[in-house]
C-alpha cells in the first residue's frame, strides 16, 4: 500500500495525518477543493456567454456572503470530532459554524447556474461527480452533518435559480 507520507514531496508537512492511499487522498482533495474546481469549470463552460459569464463571478461572491450571513445568524456548530486534511484548513468567525455548508452551497450553486445558462450533459455529469466528492469529503472529515450539507445544497440552488431568473429578466427586458 502506498503511503503519501513516504512519497518524496517536500511540502508533505502540510498534511495533518498520514494518508493510507494516494488515490483516496486525491479524491478527498478534489472534494475539499470542489467549489474552486467547479468555479474554474463554470468559467470555462460559460466563456463567450457575455453577461452570464460576468454574473457567474458575481453570483459566486453573493453565495459566499449569503453563506457567511446564514452561518452567523444560525450559529449551529460543526460536528464534534471534525478533522482537517491540511494545516491550512482553519475556520474563523462565521466560518466556524456549520449550518449551512458553504462547500455544498457553492458547489450546487455553480453547477445549477452553469447548467441553466448552457445545458450540457457532460458538464452536468462531471459537476455532479465533483459535488458527490465534496459532500462525501465534508461528511467523512466531520466538517458538516448531513443536514448542514442538505441545507447548503438547497440554499445554493434557490439563490442561484432566483438570481438566474432575475438576470434573464433583466437581459430580455421581461
Amino acid at each position: 500500500m502506498i503511503c503519501i507520507m513516504d512519497l518524496p514531496i517536500s511540502s508533505h508537512n502540510i498534511l495533518v495525518e498520514p494518508v493510507p492511499s494516494l488515490l483516496i487522498y486525491i479524491l478527498d482533495l478534489i472534494g475539499l477543493f470542489g467549489p474552486a474546481i467547479l468555479f474554474a469549470m463554470s468559467l470555462w463552460q460559460l466563456w463567450g456567454n457575455g453577461i452570464y459569464w460576468t454574473w457567474n463571478l458575481v453570483l459566486f461572491i453573493i453565495n459566499m456572503i449569503i453563506n457567511s450571513g446564514l452561518k452567523d445568524w444560525i450559529r449551529e456548530p460543526r460536528p464534534v470530532g471534525g478533522r482537517s486534511m491540511t494545516t491550512y484548513e482553519t475556520y474563523k468567525g462565521a466560518q466556524g459554524y456549520g449550518m449551512p455548508s458553504g462547500h455544498s452551497q457553492l458547489a450546487f450553486g455553480l453547477v445549477t447556474y452553469s447548467y441553466l445558462v448552457k445545458p450540457d450533459t457532460m458538464y452536468l455529469i462531471g459537476g455532479i461527480c465533483i459535488i458527490g466528492l465534496t459532500l462525501y469529503q465534508r461528511w467523512k472529515y466531520k466538517r458538516h452533518s448531513i443536514e448542514q450539507l442538505c441545507v447548503g445544497a438547497v440554499v445554493g440552488i434557490i439563490v442561484t435559480y432566483i438570481s438566474y431568473t432575475l438576470i434573464t429578466m433583466g437581459i430580455t427586458g421581461q
